[in-house]
């Protein structure tokens, strides 16, 4: 859809958040390289770490940590498989943490543009245009409170570039990626 600014001559594209749903699930794989800064309030220096995101629809979310250290975060279904260095391994099932679910959900159900299920989960608030766009999202759990205070997820046109976690003691992580994406 386009508005028309006040000057007539400068057209506007609206982002509309069914639309920008739908287009972010044509990508059905997604492979991007991320850096991540997580701000502490213990700490006087945020927590650095790089690496690969991979995510494959419908229900595949990996996470490859290169630096500071060699880790990788598998999560299929409802199971969240943590390698370490030495490539052992430790399996979580993400039903006997609540929190923790609806936070890997709310970016599966975005990364697959499920609309129905993030309103089922969270309160949303789209703003932004076309070109770049914000969409945060507020947890309506109260178990997921516990942990999330909101998920921002900033991008442009078709594509995430950066996704904010605030916790709900005010810590917060900022991920941003450059993608390298295949439909």
């Amino acid at each position: 859809s386009e508005i028309i600014s006040p000057n007539e001559s400068d057209p506007v594209c609206v982002v509309i958040l069914q639309e920008l749903m739908v287009s972010l699930a044509r990508k059905k794989e997604k492979t991007a390289l991320f850096k991540e800064e997580k701000f502490l309030s213990v700490l006087a220096e945020p927590l650095k770490a790089e690496g690969t995101l991979k995510f494959r629809a419908p229900d595949y979310l990996e996470k490859i940590i290169t630096k500071p250290q060699k880790e990788r975060l598998v999560v299929e279904n409802d199971i969240v498989r943590i390698f370490d260095e030495q490539d052992e391994s430790r399996t979580l099932f993400l039903d006997d943490y609540p929190p923790l679910k609806d936070l890997l959900n709310g970016i599966r159900f975005t990364l697959l543009g499920n609309l129905d299920a993030l309103a089922n989960h969270y309160e949303l608030n789209l703003s932004g245009d076309c070109q770049q766009w914000s969409l945060t999202l507020l947890p309506k759990s109260v178990s997921a409170m516990s942990i999330i205070d909101r998920i921002i997820i900033l991008g442009k046109k078709d594509t995430i570039e950066t996704i904010t976690l605030v916790e709900s003691n005010g810590d917060f992580k900022i991920g941003r990626a450059s993608c390298r994406e295949r439909v």
